[in-house]
């Protein structure tokens, strides 16, 4: 008799706790699928909104070649870091100061001198330029000595355009060098706008202002 009443009181518990269960559990669901909607509907929104509102307009040929020569040299850089005082102690065991020297200036070239040319070749190579029509403002991105990217905004009336241009320098936007080739770009208009070319002509003739009686 116990029993039985233990299994009736029981099984009436479950069905009063259940729906109840299942009611909290549905709403929760619920709420948590539509919170999780509207995130992924602004998000893709906003996405769409940035992809659409730039365009790449260039890309450089030579950036994963930079890339990979670039990371070598920074882990060879930390290795030599790692094993100079390995390398001046067994060089020291020796004895001889000329020995110890040369070790040194090797080791010491090939860990800081090698990263730091490699980055002021490197540092003017324009890896992407996008454009943004809206304001008509370019976006150039380099990379930098960490192989982090580097971006420089600027527009037409910010380019300059070296009489003697330096070694991989293209033009100069704001007064930073930049390295750009002509062929990589998808449209040559945008080319032509940052060089110059779409403005009248200056020979360079002379004064005209001058006195002709002198």
């Amino acid at each position: 008799m116990l029993r039985f009443c233990a299994q009736t009181t029981f099984s009436q518990s479950k069905i009063l706790i259940r729906p109840l269960n299942q009611k909290d559990i549905t709403s929760k669901l619920k709420a948590i699928s539509s919170c999780t909607s509207i995130l992924s509907r602004n998000y893709a929104v906003k996405l769409t909104e940035e992809d659409n509102k730039l365009e790449c307009i260039y890309k450089g040929p030579l950036t994963p070649q930079i890339k990979g020569v670039k990371v070598f040299s920074l882990s060879s850089s930390a290795a030599g870091l790692l094993a100079q005082p390995i390398i001046i102690r067994e060089a020291a065991t020796i004895g001889s100061t000329s020995l110890l020297v040369a070790l040194c200036s090797v080791v010491g070239f090939f860990t800081f001198v090698t990263p730091v040319l490699l980055h002021i070749i490197t540092k003017k190579y324009v890896t992407e330029i996008h454009y943004d029509p809206t304001t008509s403002t370019y976006t150039a991105t380099t990379i930098n000595f960490f192989l982090a990217k580097k971006k420089l905004d600027f527009k037409v009336e910010d380019v300059e355009v070296p009489e003697i241009p330096g070694m991989f320098t293209t033009l100069k936007a704001k007064g930073t060098p930049l390295f750009i080739e002509a062929r990589h770009f998808n449209d040559p208009l945008h080319y032509a706008k940052m060089m110059g070319y779409d403005k009248p002509m200056d020979f360079k003739l002379g004064d005209n202002s001058e006195d002709p009686s002198k």
